[in-house]
């Protein structure tokens, strides 16, 4: 890797009260790196996604993205201007549209923000469509949903429809992309899916991901390097060998 990271951050705190949620945890993300962020339920990694990425407003530390100051930015800005997207526990498509109408609209809500520039006629809005189409159809094909892409989303499995919320995010062509448990609740041939689709995100398209995961088994395999939190905390970061034998870790995490 070369350059800044792609995301760096510094020194991020948030308290509810008396209750402190992250404290002082810092992290970087290179470019076109996947990276892994894991601990034990109610050890701060939503918390500090949604710090990071505008939906909460930290109270100490700084967030960079590809070098530039974003902290206290909206989560609305931060994915129109920085390119950094993040996905939420909870799937939600539009369940009454086919698989690339889906994409389609997710194109035009990041690309063309405006009225006129979303449902506008004419020659420059028929190649705006055209153009979108054809980048829905390459993610359709990457997330493996090509045989379903007429079907209403709505008709799909919970599986394929994150799947349907990947390739979404990756229509606005962002930068980097904060994943909040993608597996869950998934089959393990979908899971198999999810995984093969970031890989060749990250591959084709140099997209760089930050990565909480439960499935160990995934994390391992898919992050080139882990980031441990407990208890708000910064506990340990790592390849992923050096995670899965860091006796802290197994305490804190595995089980011992």
């Amino acid at each position: 890797m070369t350059g800044l990271p792609i995301l760096e951050i510094s020194g991020l705190h948030k308290a509810y009260g008396a209750v402190c949620a992250v404290d002082n945890v810092s992290l970087h993300v290179d470019r076109g790196e996947i990276c892994g962020l894991i601990g034990p339920n109610g050890s701060g990694k939503s918390t500090f996604f949604d710090c990071a990425t505008g939906l909460t407003r930290p109270n100490a530390g700084t967030v960079k993205l590809d070098g530039q100051d974003i902290t206290g930015w909206s989560l609305n800005r931060i994915a129109r201007e920085g390119r950094m997207l993040r996905s939420f526990q909870k799937t939600v498509v539009f369940g009454a549209l086919d698989v690339e109408e889906n994409l389609v609209i997710a194109g035009q809500m990041f690309t063309f923000p405006g009225l006129w520039s979303t449902f506008g006629i004419g020659a420059a809005a028929r190649d705006r469509v055209v153009a979108l189409r054809e980048r829905a159809r390459e993610l359709i094909k990457i997330a493996g949903l090509w045989e379903v892409r007429h079907q209403p989303a709505g008709k799909l499995s919970g599986g394929q429809q994150k799947l349907i919320q990947f390739a979404s995010m990756l229509m606005p062509e962002p930068k980097l992309i904060l994943l909040d448990e993608p597996m869950a609740g998934i089959n393990p041939k979908l899971i198999e899916r999810v995984v093969e689709s970031i890989r060749l995100a990250n591959e084709k398209f140099g997209v760089s991901f930050l990565v909480i995961e439960h499935n160990i088994d995934v994390v391992t395999d898919i992050c080139e390097r882990i980031v441990v939190l407990d208890q708000g905390r910064k506990l340990a970061e790592g390849t992923p060998d050096e995670i899965v034998h860091n006796q802290a870790v197994r305490e804190a995490y595995l089980g011992g």
